[in-house]
């Protein structure tokens, strides 16, 4: 029997194949990829694994639950994002719109929010957590992202340097665990672009040195689309570095191939790569711009005069373990990325076989960053023209890659460097320890910091002197002892880092949170079960003012970078607090509550609550959430004379006036006043003296005395609730007192608001008393400071607004739909959303136009009769930015596509030359 597979084996495999099924074969081809890829690169998961893990001791270390009460909620995080991250996991889990939310300060567009605080995909993995979990979501969130910055920094380095394994993964741990990463974590969005700024640099190397763009434009899209604050420095980096590199090679080098006029080709395929990028994170770029058009560019007003910002000395004391200063406004960059980088990274610089090209870039490139830092002009430039607040030089940790990467050069020749220089690199950083010690540098403690920073280095030149030295047995031994005590001395510098942190702004206990939460839901899965309208809720048991965020529910509390500014000054206005960035339900009455919809109130047993209904009692918590009957709906058909209302007007002071001259002109001009001046009976002082200066009454502490008080004393006329509020331009925080007992303070950073001073019986006499803290106390001339809720003046004036509201039959966050009856004297509809120009109203299906009342809320006209109303949140900016991202996608498909085709084409070329050449 003649076998053909006997003479012809390949027969055999065809066969085979063909009688193999199509998907198994492409899985087992896929395999046999897979597997060559990873061959010789299976290593590089420790790179993941040691980071994460000594981050996850570190934690359990530090008593994070479920090791203790612990939790990583810290500052911003604690504050802020732990409450987007909770809205994040209900849009996903729940449904709900990225366009807009009325959990923030009466409500705003999100993507701002959602482009600065929550883009990143890693974020979604919070919604595979109950809700229940959420700080230990975080917790996951924050070791998944310091695992993947120790890969992504093994990845570079093997790619590039191709230094030993034990070398990649003591310099991916230190990067993954220096100061800048574990100190800033908790700014959990910043973190992407520290992941993927390895990747970025590599895929600038590649497409310098090969043509090569994707893995340059994909990693850098990603840093725009994370977030497109770290994305704007990425981008500015990109640019420097491109130059940079191109600079550290030689010809030879850079372009092995002879290619002509390299480095034009080169630039223009930087330049349409950086395009595309920038083309394909217009999704979040286009809706952010016109987020921070809303108030953030104008929120602070940096001087961009040129001036040094700290002395060399400062800086050089950041580089040591332990060397935690703080991260409050005057705080230093964290610089620290281990002490064996310290030991070696100069040495760089002394190395005779690396070349002298690379040395001079690289010191270039040091003394960029140093004076980028040290230079005040330069460093508004990194931060987006706006000074930060708090948490300085978040552009720090490039300057740390680069430290590091040094250090890896000097790993790859560690034999052509003589010991004796390493032990007098050792002296002269043990020598600027002494001496910064002696000058008194606080963030240098004797027992965290100069102690263990001198040991570590003493000890690491004995180690490296084996790893250099040894044999292959000993060498192997001090290769493995060197790589522990990396791994030792960061898990060490995390421990000693986050103490420092936690002593700077306090961690919150996960206890503290969840408690919180826990309580306020049960009342408001009771209110939601009561009602599912659209509505207001708001707490007197605050405890951030992103609650709403957390508890699911609408309100006027918020705090956010990306803030609306006219919004925060209008709810100032109408005597809240709220100023800077956030606003937070303090100052609260039934008028300015039931004009901006505060339908529900949840507070506790010992809160004054006036003049509205109990409805639900939670005696285990000694909380009620209470019904207001006279909350206006989201839209409220009004006078026209409600254009006439200004919040502007010079001459009215106090919100009180301004709340009567609203409800009069929403009535039509003939309402009654809600708010009546209660007359104080004397004013006298104790240590002070007073004048008149600018329109305010100075008063101003008599010599050094620190009993100095400005009294004023009220015979009491009415039984109805009494408020108080002092106006100023020139606030100064000082004590505030009924009585004789403390009513907390006034002018303070949350105080300057309406305070609710009580009920009282007619007749009666009541003292008010205002402590100075300061030496000054100013307060406006001739102005009523004491106002009377005119109760019964209220309920008529509000029962007759109610009949105007609109009934609301449908909403998201995005849309509202409703019916509302127009009387032919009340056309006018008063909304209490913020005004934005991308709202759309549709009346009876017919879009009606809008404008801005009262400096800051959204308002239409209507004619009489009854109507189906529909308002739609559809941004152009975001409509436009899904366009330009699709095309960039496109573009970038496009030109890669060419691109690749190009050089094959010219390799094709070159190779067609050499054969007719040969």
């Amino acid at each position: 029997m003649n076998n053909d597979t006997e003479y012809f084996p390949e027969a055999a495999t065809g066969e085979a194949r063909r009688s193999t099924p199509r998907r198994r074969r492409g899985a087992e081809e896929l395999i046999t990829r897979i597997r060559a890829a990873l061959r010789g690169k299976k290593y590089l998961g420790l790179c993941f694994l040691i980071p994460a893990g000594l981050l996850f001791l570190i934690y359990m270390c530090r008593g994070v639950w479920p090791n203790g009460e612990g939790s990583v909620l810290v500052l911003d995080l604690n504050g802020q994002y732990v409450y987007f991250f909770e809205d994040l996991r209900d849009i996903i889990t729940r449904g709900g719109s990225f366009l807009y939310t009325f959990g923030r300060a009466l409500g705003g567009e999100y993507m701002g929010i959602y482009a600065y605080y929550l883009a990143s995909p890693l974020s979604y993995i919070v919604a595979l957590f109950p809700k229940e979990s959420m700080t230990e979501a975080i917790m996951t969130l924050l070791i998944l992202k310091c695992g993947l910055t120790g890969l992504t920094f093994g990845i570079y380095v093997h790619r590039k340097k191709h230094p030993s394994r034990v070398v990649v993964l003591m310099f991916s741990t230190m990067w993954a665990l220096c100061s800048f990463a574990v100190v800033m974590q908790h700014n959990v969005m910043w973190t992407d672009n520290i992941i993927l700024f390895p990747v970025v640099l590599l895929g600038i190397e590649r497409l310098i040195e090969k043509g090569r763009l994707s893995l340059f434009v994909i990693p850098l899209s990603l840093c725009i689309l994370s977030n497109f604050y770290i994305g704007y420095m990425t981008c500015i980096f990109s640019g420097l570095y491109f130059f940079l590199y191109y600079c550290s090679k030689k010809k030879d080098e850079i372009n092995p191939e002879g290619v002509r006029f390299h480095f034009l080709k080169s630039f223009g395929r930087f330049g349409a790569a950086s395009l595309c990028a920038v083309c394909i994170g217009a999704v979040i770029i286009l809706p952010t711009y016109y987020s921070l058009t809303f108030g953030k560019t104008t929120f602070s007003d940096p001087s961009f005069k040129v001036a040094s910002k700290f002395d060399l000395a400062d800086l050089l004391s950041k580089f040591y373990f332990g060397s935690y200063d703080t991260v409050r406004p005057e705080g230093l960059p964290f610089l620290f990325t281990g002490t064996l980088s310290l030991l070696v990274a100069p040495l760089y610089f002394f190395c005779r076989t690396i070349p002298k090209r690379q040395k001079i870039v690289s010191g270039i490139t040091a003394i960029l960053f140093v004076a980028c830092m040290n230079v005040s002009t330069l460093d508004l430039v990194w931060h987006g023209m706006q000074k930060p607040n708090w948490l300085n030089y978040r552009y720090a940790y490039m300057f740390c890659f680069f430290i590091l990467l040094w250090g890896v050069s000097v790993f790859m020749h560690i034999r052509d460097i003589d010991h004796r220089t390493v032990g007098l690199t050792c002296a002269v950083w043990v020598l600027i320890l002494v001496f910064l010690q002696k000058a008194g540098y606080e963030n240098l403690p004797y027992v965290s910091c100069v102690l263990p920073s001198a040991l570590i280095l003493v000890l690491y030149v004995f180690v490296l002197r084996g790893v250099k030295c040894g044999g292959a047995t000993a060498g192997r031994a001090a290769r493995i002892a060197l790589a522990s005590l990396v791994c030792i001395e960061m898990f060490a510098s995390g421990m000693v880092d986050l103490e420092a942190l936690d002593k700077d702004v306090v961690f919150s206990k996960r206890t503290g949170y969840r408690s919180f939460l826990d309580k306020l839901t049960v009342a408001v899965d009771d209110i939601t079960e009561y009602d599912d309208s659209f509505y207001r809720t708001e707490n007197t048991l605050m405890r951030k003012s992103n609650d709403n965020m957390a508890l699911g529910t609408y309100g006027l509390s918020g705090s956010t970078s990306t803030l609306n500014s006219e919004t925060i000054t209008f709810l100032n206005r109408m005597g809240y607090a709220s100023k800077s960035h956030w606003t937070k339900y303090l100052g609260g009455n039934p008028v300015s509550d039931s004009l901006l919809g505060v339908k529900y109130l949840i507070a506790g047993y010992d809160d004054e609550v006036y003049e509205v209904r109990d409805l639900f009692d939670y005696p285990e918590y000694s909380m009620k959430s209470y019904y207001n009957p006279y909350a206006l709906s989201i839209c409220t058909a009004v006078s026209v004379r409600l254009t006439n209302a200004s919040f502007t007007d010079e001459g009215i002071k106090t919100p009180f006036e301004r709340l009567n001259n609203l409800v009069s002109n929403m009535a039509g001009g003939d309402g009654s006043a809600v708010f009546s001046e209660a007359s104080v009976s004397s004013v006298s002082t104790d240590n002070i003296s007073v004048s008149s200066v600018a329109g305010h009454t100075k008063y101003a502490k008599i010599g050094s005395s620190s009993d100095a008080r400005v009294n004023f004393r009220i015979h009491v006329e009415s039984d109805d609730p009494l408020y108080c509020y002092f106006p100023s331009e020139y606030p100064r925080e000082c004590d505030l007192t009924l009585n004789g007992k403390s009513a907390g303070t006034f002018f303070g950073n949350d105080t300057n608001r309406i305070v609710s001073l009580g009920t009282f019986k007619p007749g009666d006499n009541i003292v008010v008393t205002l402590s100075l803290k300061k030496d000054e106390l100013y307060i406006w001339e001739n102005e009523s400071f004491f106002w009377y809720l005119d109760t019964k003046a209220f309920e008529k004036e509000f029962s007759l607004l109610t009949k105007g509201n609109m009934t609301v039959t449908s909403h998201t966050e995005d849309t509202i739909c409703g019916t509302i009856d127009v009387a032919s004297d009340r056309t006018q509809i008063f909304t209490s959303i913020p005004y934005d120009r991308e709202w759309r109203v549709l009346c009876d299906g017919r879009e009606v136009e809008t404008a801005e009342v009262l400096d800051g809320l959204l308002t239409f006209s209507l004619s009489p009769g009854e109507h189906e109303l529909r308002l739609e949140y559809r941004p152009a900016p975001f409509r436009n930015g899904v366009i330009i991202s699709s095309l960039g996608v496109v573009s970038f498909i496009l030109i890669a596509a060419g691109n690749r085709c190009l050089i094959a084409k010219c390799k094709k070329k070159k190779r067609r030359g050499s054969d007719n050449f040969n």
